[in-house]
Order: structure tokens, then sequence, then C-alpha cells
């Protein structure tokens, strides 16, 4: 049992940096939305991965059937998640950001205490 949660944590890890990676890569204009909703898609299914194959094992046994109800379990995850994220509008084009500074440049005064 703990194995399986050591290898959760890491996969679960790995799909959280990877979907980071092309939500960024989206976000900066690398990839297109097809790209992108393929990658967060394979991303988040593998991420359900260790435990849904763990679990077909335990119910269904280490055979043939047990690899076919977690293939059928994660090809759903995928598909659906895929077509949820196809439906979304575009996300909206971000500009930088300025960092705020003063108008003339120099030190901001204290504030005045209110009597």
């Amino acid at each position: 049992m703990v194995e399986i949660f050591l290898v959760q944590f890491l996969v679960a890890a790995l799909g959280a940096a990877s979907t980071a990676l092309a939500d960024r890569s989206y976000r900066n204009a690398r990839i297109g939305r097809p790209m992108h909703s393929l990658w967060v898609s394979g991303s988040i299914a593998v991420i359900c991965l260790p435990v849904s194959v763990w679990i077909c094992f335990v119910f269904f046994g280490f055979g043939l059937l047990g690899l076919a109800v977690a293939g059928i379990f994660l090809g759903t995850v995928f598909c659906w998640v895929h077509r949820n994220l196809r439906q979304q509008p575009p996300l909206p084009q971000l500009e930088p950001y300025p960092l705020a500074s003063h108008p003339s440049g120099g030190a901001i005064p204290p504030a005045e205490p209110n009597h």
C-alpha cells in the first residue's frame, strides 16, 4: 500500500508539472489550443494511472479483464477532459504587467496620520 502511495505521489507531481508547462506554453503562444488540450488531457490521465490500475487489479485480477477495465476508464478520463477543454473559450492574451512605481520616480512619502 505504501508503494502505490509513493508511486501515485511521484506521478501526480510529474503530471502537475507537465500540466503547468502546457499551460505556460499555451499562454506564451508556443503551442496552440489543440496541442494544449491533448497535453493536459494526457497529463491528467497519467495522474490517474497508478491508482486506477491498482484498483482494477485488486477487483478484477492481474489478467486481461483488469487491464481492459483500467484502459477503458483511463480512455474515458482522457476523452472527457479533452472534450471539456476543447469546449472552453480561448484564453485572453496576457500582457506584461509593469511594476508599480510612483509617478515622480522618487520615494513615496509616508502617509500622514489621521487625527
